[in-house]
C-alpha cells in the first residue's frame, strides 16, 4: 500500500489528468473534415474533460481547500451531451423524449444533492450514481436497437455501438467507487485514494476509446 501510494499513484494521477488530451488532440485535427452532429458532441464532451481537469489543477494550485463543485458541474454538463449523442442516435419519439425527462431529472437531483443530501463540499456520489445509471441504461437500450436491425453486420464500424460499450465499462465500474468515496474520505486519506485510483485507471481507458471512437465517426 505504501508503495502504491508513495510511487504508483502520483504517475497514475498525472496520466489520468492528461489523458483527455488524447482524443481532443486527434478531434482537432479531424474536425476539419468531419462536422456532423454526433462527431462534434462527443468531442464538446472531451473538451469539458479538458476543461474540468485544468479548472482542477489551477483551483489546487490556487491552494483552494475544496473543488468538489467541480464534480456537479462535470455530471451535469457531461451527462447532458452523451445524452444528446443517443438523443440523435434513436428514432422513437418516446425516447427522445425520455432521454428530456432524465436531463431534467438530473438537474434536479443534482441541485438537491449539493443543498441537502451531501452538500457541494463533498463527491456528489448519489447523482453521480444516477447519472452513470441512466447512462448505462441508454447504452443497453442502443445494444437493443442494433440487435434488432437486420442491416448492421459489422458492430465495430458503428460508433455509437462502441462508445455504448465504453459507457458500459466505465461508468458500471467507476459507480462503485463514487458510491463509497465519502465513507472511505472519513477513514483515510489513502483509503479515498484507492477509490480515486479505480476512476484514474478506467478515466484512461476510456478517453483512449473516445480516439478511436472520433477516429470511427468520421471515417
Amino acid at each position: 500500500m505504501d508503495f502504491f501510494i508513495g510511487h504508483i499513484y502520483p504517475w497514475l494521477k498525472w496520466v489520468a489528468v492528461l489523458s483527455p488530451l488524447l482524443p481532443f488532440v486527434i478531434g482537432i485535427w479531424l474536425i476539419r473534415k468531419h462536422k456532423s452532429t454526433k462527431f462534434m458532441l462527443l468531442f464538446l464532451f472531451i473538451a469539458i474533460g479538458v476543461l474540468t481537469e485544468a479548472v482542477s489543477m489551477i483551483t489546487v494550485m490556487l491552494g483552494t481547500k475544496n473543488n468538489h463543485w467541480l464534480g456537479y458541474v462535470y455530471t451535469l454538463l457531461g451527462f447532458s451531451v452523451l445524452a444528446a449523442i443517443f438523443y440523435y442516435s434513436f428514432d422513437k419519439p418516446l425516447l427522445k423524449r425520455a432521454i428530456i425527462s432524465g436531463v431534467v431529472g438530473l438537474c434536479a437531483l443534482l441541485y438537491y444533492d449539493a443543498v441537502v443530501i451531501e452538500g457541494i463540499t463533498k463527491m456528489n456520489s448519489v447523482s453521480r450514481i444516477a447519472a452513470n445509471a441512466m447512462l448505462i441504461v441508454l447504452a443497453i437500450t442502443y445494444f437493443y436497437k442494433v440487435a434488432n436491425n437486420t442491416k448492421v453486420v459489422y458492430l465495430d464500424r458503428d460508433p455509437i455501438f462502441l462508445l455504448s460499450c465504453a459507457i458500459l465499462i466505465y461508468y458500471a465500474g467507476t459507480s462503485m467507487s463514487y458510491a463509497i468515496f465519502n465513507d472511505a474520505l472519513a477513514i483515510s486519506y489513502d483509503t479515498a485514494r484507492i477509490c480515486l485510483a479505480i476512476i484514474m485507471v478506467l478515466n484512461v481507458l476510456f478517453y483512449i476509446s473516445h480516439a478511436f471512437i472520433l477516429r470511427r465517426m468520421a471515417a
